[in-house]
């Protein structure tokens, strides 16, 4: 989502349940995303806005976990991870989760949201997943799990960023044996490569 010249935000989330719902409860989140961007809102009072939309709902989706995050062309990246699977952040020293900083939006019309914050350094790389990545099993009922998706992402790290989230994807495929997936499965990948703009995040979903 481009916020300014030097100022990319970046969204993943997923809606409880399945099928039309969901999807349609989705799309509305990133709608409202782009409307609380051009009306200038801070990110927190965007999500606590999201929420309290969602909570009225009289969709059947009521619930809808959120990352959402702004990152500036020198690397500052601000976020607030509304109860969604906390992202991975690889750095020279090792790889930091970005934990949580509030409830899925819906359940509550009064929660309350903060923000995260880290630096990106040139090199560095966000992993953004849903939990149908982490949550997909093989035959014998193993979970991909987040330990395999850390070896599986350091394996590609030095690919451009538009490939790794399909390989990702179809490394997943390959654990499942080709089964078909339970839940939705989305990657997205940031990659800080130079001190200039940020480069539009790459994803993929099956």
């Amino acid at each position: 989502i481009p916020v300014s010249d030097r100022i990319y935000g970046i969204a993943i989330a997923d809606a409880s349940g399945h099928g039309l719902p969901a999807a349609l409860q989705v799309r509305d989140v990133y709608t409202g995303l782009r409307m609380g961007v051009a009306r200038d809102f801070k990110i927190v009072r965007t999500v606590e806005r999201l929420n309290l939309i969602i909570h009225q709902s009289r969709m059947t989706t009521k619930f809808v976990s959120l990352f959402y995050g702004e990152i500036e062309e020198e690397g500052n990246f601000i976020y607030v991870n509304a109860g969604h699977p906390p992202p991975l952040h690889f750095h020279e020293g090792g790889v930091t989760t970005l934990k949580q900083t509030g409830m899925v939006l819906g359940p509550s019309a009064t929660s309350t949201y903060s923000r995260g914050f880290l630096s990106l350094a040139r090199g560095d790389a966000l992993l953004l997943f849903t939990d149908g990545i982490v949550e997909a099993t093989d035959p014998r009922g193993r979970e991909f799990g987040i330990e395999r998706l850390k070896k599986a992402f350091t394996a590609l790290r030095e690919r451009p960023a538009d490939e790794i989230p399909r390989q990702i994807i179809e490394g997943v495929k390959e654990f499942t044996k080709g089964a078909d997936p339970e839940d939705d499965r989305t990657v997205v990948v940031v990659k800080r490569v130079s001190t200039g703009p940020p480069v539009p995040p790459s994803s993929a979903s099956s």
